[in-house]
């Protein structure tokens, strides 16, 4: 089996099993936490795309063209940073908090499509070796975040219009 095709199966995989996990279980239980913190669970795991940083490392990604790692890595790093700031900025219930989780969600999916397209193009699933993980298992955790936060930054200003109406 080609590495394209095991990277697809699991990279589709891990897909449906970070969505089943969110809608049947973390969505449902984060509702009812106050609307801050619920954004700020759903923004939480966007902290850790520093990983993306291995992609400079020759030995986690040998051969790794630059013209991936460098943008790559950088992109995945601000997203990093925003959702650390707005975690930090929801969890003390911070004007700031919500405007943050907004910018790290726009940053962090602008990112990801822009890493995917040029992946696809540049055919790096071959320089990926030691780095293979975070990509099939961590990218589809990405998406399922942003969905959550982009929805939970909705829902929680609905929650909010509707009890600044009432």
């Amino acid at each position: 089996m080609s590495t394209q095709v095991v990277f697809v199966l699991q990279l589709l995989w891990f897909t449906i099993a970070w969505t089943t996990i969110a809608r049947l279980v973390v969505w449902p239980w984060s509702q009812r936490l106050p609307a801050h913190q619920f954004v700020a669970l759903w923004i939480a795991p966007q902290m850790f795309r520093v990983l993306g940083l291995g992609l400079l490392v020759p030995n986690l990604a040998p051969g790794m063209p630059m013209e991936f790692a460098a943008p790559t890595a950088i992109g995945d790093s601000a997203t990093a940073l925003l959702a650390l700031c707005a975690f930090v900025l929801l969890q003390k219930n911070h004007s700031l908090g919500r405007p943050a989780a907004w910018a790290a969600s726009v940053v962090g999916i602008t990112d990801g499509l822009h890493a995917l397209s040029m992946a696809a193009r540049l055919g790096v699933a071959e320089n990926r070796t030691a780095q293979w993980y975070v990509p099939a298992l961590g990218i589809p955790l990405m998406a399922a975040a942003h969905v959550g936060c982009i929805a939970a930054l909705l829902a929680t200003r609905a929650r909010n219009d509707a009890q600044a109406s009432a």
